[in-house]
């Protein structure tokens, strides 16, 4: 099978994925990882509920009242409790920010407009009010029966504020999408096996990935290590298949004992959509489908694990759970050093980003690069990104990069 693009690879991803069937949870819980609303919401109150003063200030007739002319305080009214009395004749009401106007009322004077009688408890105004003034009307917000929230839309703190206010307290959301991962190679040891004796290397893989998977939005199974033997493999596939994803590590390339790209093949069929990428690092990457299972097969490299992961698995993990933007934005920025031309395959180096005096992102990528490489991987915190053939770069050459962090230093303002 020969080398395939990252973009097209990533289409052939993306192509049949559709997001999982809902479920309901309470409203709290759909904040976690940002779930994506399966059904359109319709609001069932208005917001606000009430005619209500969005100032400290005086409630008024506009009509009524004019400059220049003392006005008797009538009554004091403050938020949460409704105006005891209609606004009548020449009386004004003295009302605190969210508080319901009172009957007759229909415009706030600011307390900075106003003169106060010290001696006695009545007010004049420096201007006419104007109705509607400083008053936030019932339903100006949402109005009862008005689109709430849409089928797609990611609950977040704001969407839970108004879902709060509506009184719902469950909602219906896409299903957190089950990934089973597995890691082969008769090399490896789990962590909590002490140090590796002369040959081994401890299962690191299965660990990050299980975070990226949460990270996500996905819920992680971590399977035991996979000897390298066929029918091990296959046993632990046929397992792995039975969740909505599978992740494996290890064993996709053409080694004598790679077993697991052969039996990912075999369980994909015809359904198989490619097992190489032009991609470094990462270009023994298989996936394909086992009928409702995606299958990725991962290089074993910790740096291939984790760059193909961000590549290909995160955006389906998203898609399966409905969201519409699936994929990082790659952003400008600055090279914090020459870089050579790209070559045949589309590189992604790891990275660290600072800002300089002007604002612009620094990238720095002067680190470890090989895909064994575990240092190349702590504190990056974005991948810059070298397509094929692109020529070399001077430092402060113009790059391209994926930032890794939901909310990165350097991207605040």
């Amino acid at each position: 099978m020969s080398l395939i693009s990252v973009e097209d690879a990533l289409a052939l991803v993306l192509r049949h994925a559709r997001p999982l069937e809902a479920e309901v949870v309470p409203l709290l819980d759909a904040h976690v990882s940002g779930r994506v609303l399966a059904t359109a919401l319709t609001a069932t109150r208005p917001l606000p509920p009430f005619d209500v003063s969005a100032m400290d200030g005086y409630a008024v007739r506009a009509a009524h009242h004019r400059p220049g002319v003392w006005w008797p305080v009538t009554q004091h009214v403050a938020a949460g409790s409704p105006a005891a009395l209609p606004l009548t004749g020449d009386g004004v009401a003295r009302i605190l920010t969210g508080a319901v106007l009172p009957d007759g009322a229909d415009a706030v004077v600011l307390q900075e407009d106003v003169e106060l009688d010290p001696e006695r408890p009545r007010v004049r105004f420096a201007a006419s009010p104007r109705p509607g003034e400083h008053v936030r009307r019932r339903a100006s917000d949402v109005a009862e029966g008005a689109s709430l929230l849409s089928a797609g839309q990611t609950i977040g703190p704001g969407e839970v504020a108004l879902l709060a206010a509506q009184g719902v307290l469950e909602l219906p959301v896409h299903r957190r999408p089950r990934v089973a991962i597995l890691s082969s190679g008769d090399e490896l040891i789990e962590p909590s096996a002490g140090p590796p004796a002369r040959g081994q290397t401890v299962n690191g893989n299965a660990w990050a990935l299980a975070l990226a998977v949460r990270d996500a939005g996905g819920v992680p199974q971590l399977g035991p290590i996979v000897p390298d033997a066929r029918e091990a493999t296959e046993a632990a596939v046929s397992l792995g298949v039975e969740a909505d994803v599978l992740v494996t590590t290890g064993g996709v390339s053409v080694g004598d004992h790679d077993h697991m790209g052969p039996t990912l093949a075999r369980r994909c069929g015809d359904t198989l959509g490619f097992w190489k990428v032009a991609l470094k690092p990462g270009k023994p990457l298989l996936f394909g489908r086992a009928g409702d299972c995606a299958v990725f097969g991962l290089p074993g490299n910790p740096a291939s694990a984790l760059v193909t992961f961000e590549l290909f698995v995160r955006p389906l993990l998203l898609t399966l759970q409905g969201h519409a933007r699936v994929r990082r934005r790659p952003v400008d920025a600055i090279s914090a050093h020459p870089l050579p031309a790209g070559g045949q395959r589309a590189e992604y180096l790891r990275c660290t980003l600072t800002t300089d005096p002007h604002g612009a992102l620094v990238a720095d990528a002067r680190r470890a690069q090989s895909s064994g490489a575990l240092s190349s991987l702590a504190g990056a915190d974005a991948l810059l990104i070298r397509p094929i053939g692109t020529p070399a770069v001077e430092a402060g050459g113009a790059v391209r990069v994926i930032t890794l962090g939901v909310d990165h230093p350097a991207m605040r303002g």
